[in-house]
């Protein structure tokens, strides 16, 4: 059964960029995605396809967040001038020590160009990581990453 298409922004949304700003408890998966499978879907056919299979593999719309255009972008913090001092030198490490500020201007610009971006939520589960990677490669979405606590792991190829 297609999973019902929602707009960002509409009540219902996918995004929790609203609620996060409501909601002190809620967790907003960016800028800093730890435990969560990310991927670039490039049109709302993809988006939707994403959603599908997501369903498909188990997850439901409260295991992931869907960005969306400029506004989303700013949630990437890529300066992490947003979180404050610690973000900003959280940032700069990444900048130094890891590809991680690469990936987020990455992310950044994608979102700029009208793309999306999908983070789900896995947590350490090997198991619900490959399948939410499996889910958004049978999307053709692009970039597909794992972000740990302290590695990325490329998951673009096939499984």
């Amino acid at each position: 059964m297609p999973v019902p298409e929602r707009r960002l922004g509409s009540p219902g949304s996918d995004s929790i960029a609203d609620n996060v700003a409501n909601d002190p408890n809620a967790r907003d998966r960016f800028p800093y995605p730890g435990g969560n499978v990310i991927g670039v879907l490039l049109d709302d056919v993809a988006l939707n396809g994403a959603r599908e299979r997501l369903a498909q593999a188990g997850f439901t719309p409260d295991r992931y967040d869907v960005l969306e255009g400029e506004r989303d972008a700013g949630r990437i913090d890529v300066k992490g001038e947003a979180h404050g001092l610690a973000g900003t030198i959280k940032r700069w490490l990444q900048g130094v020590l890891s590809d991680d500020a690469d990936h987020a201007r990455r992310y950044a610009e994608h979102l700029r160009e009208g793309h999306f971006l999908l983070g789900v939520s896995v947590g350490e589960d090997e198991a619900a990581k490959q399948r939410a990677a499996d889910a958004l490669r049978g999307a053709d979405a692009q970039f597909i990453n794992y972000y740990a606590g302290n590695y990325v792991e490329d998951l673009g190829g096939s499984g």
